[in-house]
Formats: C-alpha cells, sequence, structure tokens
C-alpha cells in the first residue's frame, strides 16, 4: 500500500506529464492537515481526494468533480464527501465530522482542488493514481478497466 508520500510522488510525475509544459498557472497541491472540523480540504474545488487508514496508507482515491451551481459552482470536493464519505458527528455538532459507517477503517484524508478551467485534468489524475497506487477500496474500477483491455 502506498503512503501520502507516494500519493505526491505519483502526482508531481502527473503534473510534469500534463500540466508543466502545457498550463501557465501553479500546480494544485494536497491539503492533508484537515483536523474532521470546518471545511474540507479544497472544499470549493473540483479535483481529487484520498483516504487514508490509521497506519497513513492510501486505501482509496476518488473524485470529487460535481459541477454545482449557483454560489457552490465547482464545489465538487465538499459535495462528493459529504454525500459519500463523511457526516455530522453528532456528539460534537454541526462543523465536525466523522467517517461515515462504511468508511470507518478512514482516519484521515487529503485533498488536490484543481482551477475551474483546469478541472477536467481531474478525472486523469484519478485514474492516474489509482493505476500507480492500487489502493484496496478501488479494486473494483481496475478490475473494470482490465475487462476492458483484455476485451478490447
Amino acid at each position: 500500500m502506498s503512503s501520502i508520500d507516494a500519493l505526491i510522488d505519483s502526482t508531481d510525475e502527473f503534473f510534469r506529464r500534463h500540466w508543466t509544459s502545457c498550463i501557465a498557472h501553479p500546480t494544485p497541491e494536497w491539503k492533508a492537515d484537515w483536523d474532521w472540523k470546518g471545511s474540507v480540504p479544497h472544499h470549493d474545488k473540483r479535483g481529487v481526494y484520498a483516504l487514508f487508514d490509521e497506519a497513513g496508507k492510501v486505501i482509496y482515491v476518488g473524485l470529487g468533480a460535481s459541477v454545482g451551481g449557483g454560489d457552490r459552482t465547482g464545489y465538487g470536493i465538499s459535495r462528493r464527501l459529504l454525500a459519500h464519505v463523511i457526516t455530522t458527528d453528532k456528539t460534537r455538532g454541526r462543523g465536525h465530522y466523522v467517517p461515515q459507517g462504511k468508511w470507518s477503517e478512514v482516519s484521515s484524508l487529503a485533498a488536490i482542488g484543481f482551477p475551474n478551467e483546469y478541472s477536467y485534468l481531474a478525472p486523469a489524475l484519478e485514474d492516474y493514481l489509482i493505476e500507480r497506487l492500487a489502493p484496496p477500496r478501488n479494486s473494483s474500477k481496475r478490475r473494470k478497466a482490465n475487462v476492458e483491455a483484455i476485451n478490447a
């Protein structure tokens, strides 16, 4: 399994291949210091998130790329995490979060947000990281890709 360091190294390689040479904008960066309260990292952007277990290993890489609407345009990461990964901590109240039951082994998360004009690269980064890091909870996506490759 992979750690935050492997996640960052793989992301840097992705950006060397697909960003640095053609986009005149600083590369997005991972935020991994969220303490389960307040807004999730890059809450106001579309991008990729990674879930970690207690040992600091990446167990899942996901995409938060919803366009949103109104004053929430681009809030894909927060929308995805709130819908599928985290929930309000009932013992502490609004603004404090815990993993949803199906993600009980998650002890931390990180996110990388893209400027809206470059958010089309987020799905590519997600696929790249899943292929490179092989997070155990992404196994169904890897199996599907392998079946499609065999049938091609």
